[in-house]
């Protein structure tokens, strides 16, 4: 009787033909073997293989076939067997089923490593606002001290050009005269308009300063590295020329576009057709303003690229163009929604300034579009000191959203990621 366990690997033959009989008759010697000897139930009748028809090397005690085409081991004597799986299938590691494999799990993504204010993978909005947010909350004395001087500059000028600017005398005429010339309406807008638009353009260009000041800051933050001013200022001093360069290079080209579409209505109305002159200005002033979003958004992540790659001015430029193409709505939809809620924020926070100026100079925020009186002094220094407040804690959210975006854009097209892991892990 043979001790292999009911059926053993085949071996070589000879020929492919099976035995005709001829060979030596093994059944005079081998009892056969009872399946109970090597399997949960006794085997049909029908299920052995008879010695004259096993093949040379082959077993003669072989498994009965079940539904799935292997027999159910049954273990021997003194062997536990395995217990069955418990609900939801078994983990990896866990008791092997009954045909001998396990069952794989729910698999899930590891968690992404996160040193510092955001984890290092492909970031949502949220993710992008919170490690703004973050960054200005751990490293508030290296911010605040850059965003509180981008501030008084900016402001500084704004008021200073509002006070000498804003004048209604302009208005005024064009009220009393029931036919103005172009001249005078164009004198007006100049008037009502020029202290808003230039005030425009030096805010622009503090958020630029701001962006590229504290994307040194936000890009140690990424590492949960700490940064104080002075090693922001020696990170950025060898490129602030070019970064000044570039802030009054995109300021000029979206004023440039903007002025470009409204030059053919101005051109109209001073040949005497003043209906369609101004038509065709506001049309003009429409599609300017959609190219210059455009251009704003394409162009948006060439501070960080300047600061961070150590690009040129037009080496940014095409850089930041490359890094959005295809992520235009995307990054337009973050840039919006921070914009609104950096706003939100000034406003509530510029509030009480206004209100205490307003009470104390019998002047409001409509002095400055209003035909009727202009701002005081007072009204503007007053209001630019909680323009300054409002703006050292909402630049530092602008400036940090647009350096996680330019992050995030390069994690997803470049794997930057797997950098920013290896020089974390040398901290």
């Amino acid at each position: 009787m043979t001790n292999t366990p009911g059926w053993t690997t085949p071996g070589p033959s000879d020929s492919p033909e099976p035995d005709d009989g001829t060979g030596p008759d093994t059944s005079a010697t081998h009892e056969e073997p009872t399946v109970g000897q090597n399997f949960e139930s006794p085997a049909p009748a029908e299920n052995t293989v008879p010695a004259q028809a096993a093949r040379p090397g082959w077993s003669h005690r072989q498994p009965p076939p079940n539904a799935n085409g292997w027999a159910r081991w049954t273990p021997p004597p003194g062997v536990q067997a395995p217990k069955p799986p418990e609900q939801g299938g078994p983990r990896w590691g866990g008791p092997p089923t009954l045909n001998g494999w396990q069952q794989q799990g729910p698999w899930s993504r590891p968690a992404a490593p996160k040193p510092g204010v955001i984890p290092l993978r492909p970031l949502n909005v949220g993710e992008i606002l919170d490690g703004s947010i973050a960054t200005l909350r751990l490293h508030w004395r290296a911010i605040v001290g850059v965003t509180f001087a981008v501030g008084v500059v900016t402001q500084a000028i704004a008021v200073a050009v509002q006070g000498l600017f804003t004048d209604d005398s302009s208005i005024k005429k064009i009220e009393n005269d029931s036919h103005p010339s172009a001249h005078d309406v164009l004198h007006a807008l100049r008037d009502a308009y020029a202290g808003l638009g230039v005030t425009i353009v030096v805010a622009a260009l503090g958020v630029l300063a701001a962006t590229a000041m504290l994307t040194m800051v936000t890009s140690r933050a990424v590492l949960g590295r700490s940064v104080n001013v002075g090693e922001a200022w020696r990170e950025a001093r060898p490129r602030m020329g070019r970064l000044i360069g570039l802030s009054f290079l995109l300021v000029f080209l979206y004023v440039a576009v903007l002025a470009v579409a409204i030059v053919p209505g101005i051109l109209v109305a001073a040949a005497g057709s003043t209906g369609g002159g101004a038509a065709l200005a506001v049309l003009g002033a429409c599609a300017g303003l959609v190219v210059m979003v455009w251009l704003w958004i394409l162009l948006s992540l060439s501070p960080p690229a300047l600061m961070l790659e150590d690009q040129s001015i037009v080496g940014a430029m095409k850089r930041s163009a490359k890094l959005v193409r295809g992520a235009w709505w995307r990054v337009l939809g973050v840039e919006l929604l921070t914009a609104v809620l950096t706003y939100i924020a000034s406003a509530i926070i510029e509030l009480p300034f206004t209100l205490v100026s307003a009470a104390f100079t019998n002047d409001s925020f409509a002095s400055f579009y209003s035909s009727d009186s202009n701002p005081s002094w007072t009204f503007l220094v007053v209001s630019g000191i909680g323009a300054v407040v409002a703006s050292t804690f909402t630049l530092p959210i602008s400036a940090g959203t647009v350096t996680l975006l330019y992050v995030d854009q390069r994690i997803r097209r470049e794997s930057l990621d797997i950098e920013l892991t290896q020089a974390a892990a040398k901290n």
